[in-house]
């Protein structure tokens, strides 16, 4: 019997990365291309905050929700709840408890061609 396992899948997004990346740079008062790199690493943040890594997305969450966010946007003249609010309507703060779902866990399949102890030896 396989036991069945919990794997995290959140809803879609309702926006793609690049519109984040294009509002957050609409928005910016400030213009050039460090200005473009610090609105990336923003959107990329916003975007890892649906990883399937645990660790990787509770990063990104940490960063987002907290208060590095402000150093960051500061640079760029942005306010930090506004990018809160475009990560959350665009779909990417969804909950962290709320979207586990069981999936079976598949059982191993047995090889289709019988494999002699000489062709593993020799691999």
């Amino acid at each position: 019997m396989s036991t069945a396992l919990k794997r995290w899948a959140p809803p879609r997004p309702l926006v793609g990365s690049r519109v984040i990346e294009k509002v957050l740079r609409r928005h910016a008062s400030v213009q050039g291309p460090e200005a473009d790199l610090v609105v990336a690493v923003i959107a990329l943040a916003i975007v890892d905050c649906l990883d399937r890594e645990p660790y990787l997305r509770a990063s990104a969450r940490r960063f987002v929700t907290g208060r590095p966010l402000d150093g960051w946007t500061d640079l760029v003249g942005l306010p930090p709840d506004f990018v809160r609010e475009i990560a959350r309507k665009g779909g990417y703060l969804a909950s962290d408890e709320a979207h586990w779902v069981t999936v079976p866990r598949n059982r191993k399949t047995q090889p289709s061609v019988a494999v002699s102890e000489r062709e593993v030896a020799d691999a």
